[in-house]
């Protein structure tokens, strides 16, 4: 009788060599990182190996995977985001950050921005918020749910850093432990609490093209909020997603592959890109962009164009001679073969 061969179980171990790699490639890439940054970006990678052991967050990945294609990948917008938001003050929200690409990432390199967290997804809620805990991530806050949920999610996070780590059951050791990472996944994964140092109403941010649902803030309304995605899904798809809570100041990035020139014409027509950053790579043959996404000035006014002529269909493809050709292509954007193994 033959036997079947047990499932091949990731590897949970994290080498000098894996550290050395890591600072290789940051060196390459030009990614500005500090010292305790650094020991943190290890300290969460050996913390991401654990879990995903036991409950696969990322896949068989080896290091040299979970390094070249999710740390690297993640960490190398960096430059491009201290440019485009020079203020840390205002918040940036992670929409499908899954296990924490690349708001954890984001959260550790500039700490003094407020991360927001959103991933509806229970275990890997439950490793967020293991994450926020184990390295001190005061300013990140765990939203556990989805962006169309976002007023409700930001009505219930919990002020006071780690609050809601503390009140919860997912704390490190509170009730047995499973696998390697010391806390029980069933009721880390239920908590309801979020974890944060403010509370931050999305009303004050709100774009006039919806209407804004009013209610308390312990966070400064007049910044402006601003989205970020990685993996998540179609360009037109995020930005109809963002707009609701976006002011005229709000940015909304996408991290994508060379796919971008054809994700573009499923804009929303309220929504413009307002420039591309091409983000390096260690591999000259794989594209990778960061889509800079805007409300037009107009947007209220389209989407009250939009609303009256409902009944009447697309009013665009419906015009005689009308254009599909989106008039703010970006220019530098190639239309290459797209590379679809990661930012897809």
């Amino acid at each position: 009788m033959r036997h079947k061969a047990p499932a091949q179980r990731a590897d949970t171990r994290w080498t000098d060599a894996d550290t050395q790699h890591l600072r290789n490639g940051l060196d390459t890439l030009s990614v500005p990182l500090d010292e305790r940054a650094f020991g943190l970006v290890v300290r969460w990678a050996t913390l991401l190996k654990q879990w995903n052991r036991t409950f696969n967050l990322l896949g068989n990945s080896n290091s040299a995977e979970l390094i070249d294609e999710h740390l690297l990948d993640s960490l190398v917008v960096l430059p491009a985001l201290q440019k485009l938001l020079p203020n840390t003050r205002e918040p940036l929200f992670d929409i499908g950050t899954g296990a924490g690409f690349p708001g954890i990432l984001l959260a550790i390199a500039q700490p003094e921005r407020p991360i927001y967290l959103v991933e509806p997804v229970g275990k890997k809620v439950a490793f967020l918020r293991q994450s926020v805990l184990t390295l001190g991530l005061t300013n990140a806050t765990v939203l556990a749910g989805k962006i169309e949920e976002l007023d409700a999610l930001l009505s219930h996070s919990s002020p006071g850093p780690l609050s809601g780590m503390n009140r919860g059951r997912n704390a490190a050791g509170s009730k047995g432990s499973s696998g390697d990472t010391g806390v029980d996944i069933a009721d880390s994964a239920n908590v309801t609490d979020d974890t944060g140092d403010d509370t931050c109403d999305m009303a004050g941010a709100r774009s006039t093209a919806s209407p804004a649902r009013q209610s308390g803030s312990t966070c400064d309304a007049s910044l402006p909020r601003h989205f970020i995605c990685r993996a998540f899904t179609a360009l037109g798809h995020f930005a109809e997603l963002c707009q609701p809570y976006m002011s005229e100041r709000s940015l909304a990035l996408a991290m994508k592959a060379a796919r971008l020139p054809e994700e573009q014409e499923g804009l929303p027509a309220t929504i413009t890109m307002a420039a591309v950053e091409t983000l390096p790579t260690r591999d000259g043959r794989i594209q990778r962009y960061l889509a800079v996404l805007k409300l037009r000035h107009d947007a209220n006014r389209i989407t009250q164009a939009g609303a009256d002529d409902a009944t009447a269909g697309d009013r665009y493809a419906s015009s005689p001679g009308a254009s599909n050709t989106p008039s703010n292509q970006h220019p530098l954007i190639s239309s290459a073969e797209p590379d679809r193994r990661r930012f897809s």
